[in-house]
């Protein structure tokens, strides 16, 4: 038990969970499951939980309620890894499973569980934390901004037709048996150390993966194909569900699409016609796609691909203004003086960023040079919407015109200059 300041009341009290601990696992998971609408964990879900959590840090806060000790607020963070522009993986605090029970809001609990852990994260030297937020407006007061995007597809088959100049589909598939993972693992790893926004998975998550059933990563009917280049290297795969809703002797199937990595245009390109030629199925569902998908770039009816709404996914909290801004690479160039406004007095600083094109690697990034300075700001700007911008996702431009930044007009779309980058950062792991 460790004091962390929460309220006085004698029956309030906090623990650090040792996942090796089954029981205390489960009154964990309890109120957990129940924050997110779910049964209680039965025997097989604690045992997944059990190897998932492991090496993760568990919060757990208690009350005697009907003379019994219950865990009613809860909080898991471990350390990650996120893929910021130009510069690849760098470390973070990922935070998650965030829940207090109905009965218990309003004391304080999560901002006192959440501050401490941000306030361990920092002195750690991490420069960011990560999230996904249940709730949009919770986590602003915390400092975290919406960092990346994704939106939901509906891939009409009997329209799909490539375009000539599309990417020809060379290589071969394979279906890959349940519980081989490994393959799969090493294409998502060099995918998501290209694209900001990827995240790390670790073998935990792919073990549990690698399991197929009701409410898995893939369930009964999933099935995963991995694609080769004609070198017999694995460079993308598909994970999909299928579902009929046939009605007499008319095929009427869907595909669910869970996941689809690619490393090539290539695989890409052929995984998306594998989906769209499989027999009794007219319709692809997916979602957690890219904002910027290049599905539709490849049809000749680009309408085939019909794109729900965009939400939000992680959500970044920077730690370290100097930290987080030379973490990243950057294409444009210039310099801005920018001061960071942090409510909780975790990072606010103001910074020199200097990016010159003399600092240009070959790749086309360019290193910045980031220092503390007194000079007068060009941009004023809280550490959320710091964080917002911080992977290239969301336009300083527009934040500035809904007053949510202080800068004029030209120092906004310098800021947008410095910040953009050629894709759209995305992220389709859940933590």
């Amino acid at each position: 038990m460790q004091d962390t300041g929460l309220p006085t009341r004698p029956e309030l009290r906090v623990t650090q969970v040792d996942p090796d601990d089954r029981e205390a696992l489960r009154a964990w998971a309890v109120p957990s499951r129940t924050s997110f609408l779910e049964s209680a964990p039965t025997e097989d879900s604690l045992d997944e939980r059990q190897r998932m959590v492991q090496g993760h840090r568990l919060t757990a806060v208690h009350d005697t309620v009907a003379g019994e000790d219950r865990v009613v607020a809860t909080l898991r963070t471990f350390d990650s890894e996120l893929t910021v522009p130009g510069a690849g993986p760098v470390d973070v605090d990922a935070v998650s499973t965030a829940t207090v029970l109905p009965t218990h809001r309003r004391r304080g609990l999560l901002s006192r569980m959440l501050t401490a852990d941000l306030e361990r994260a920092r002195a750690a030297g991490h420069a960011l934390a990560v999230l996904i937020a249940a709730e949009a407006p919770i986590y602003g007061r915390f400092g975290f901004g919406a960092a990346t995007r994704s939106t939901s597809l509906v891939l009409d088959h009997a329209r799909v037709a490539f375009r000539p100049d599309a990417p020809a589909a060379t290589g071969s598939l394979e279906f890959v048996p349940a519980g081989r993972t490994d393959e799969l693992a090493a294409v998502h790893d060099a995918a998501r150390r290209r694209r900001p926004g990827g995240l790390l998975r670790d073998a935990a998550w792919w073990e549990a993966a690698g399991r197929r059933g009701e409410g898995r990563w893939l369930g009964p009917r999933g099935h995963v194909v991995l694609h080769r280049d004609e070198d017999g290297t694995p460079d993308g795969y598909a994970a999909y569900d299928v579902s009929d809703e046939s009605v007499g002797r008319v095929p009427n199937g869907t595909v669910h699409l869970r996941d689809l990595t690619a490393t090539t245009p290539s695989a890409y390109r052929a995984l998306w016609e594998f989906l769209a030629s499989i027999d009794l199925v007219r319709v692809t569902r997916a979602s957690d796609r890219p904002v910027d998908e290049l599905l539709p770039h490849l049809l000749l009816d680009p309408r085939a691909v019909q794109t729900g709404p965009v939400d939000d996914f992680v959500w970044l909290r920077v730690l370290d203004v100097p930290g987080a801004l030379a973490a990243r690479r950057y294409l444009g160039c210039g310099t801005l003086v920018l001061r960071v406004e942090d409510p909780l007095g975790l990072a606010g600083a103001t910074v020199r960023l200097h990016v010159e094109a003399q600092r240009c690697g070959a790749d086309g990034w360019v290193c910045p040079e980031v220092t503390t300075t007194d000079d007068a700001p060009d941009v004023v700007l809280p550490v959320a919407e710091l964080g917002s911008v911080l992977l290239g996702g969301t336009s300083p431009v527009a934040l500035q015109r809904a007053g949510r930044i202080d800068a004029t007009p030209a120092a906004a779309q310098a800021l947008a200059t410095l910040m953009a980058t050629p894709e759209q950062p995305w992220c389709p792991t859940w933590f």
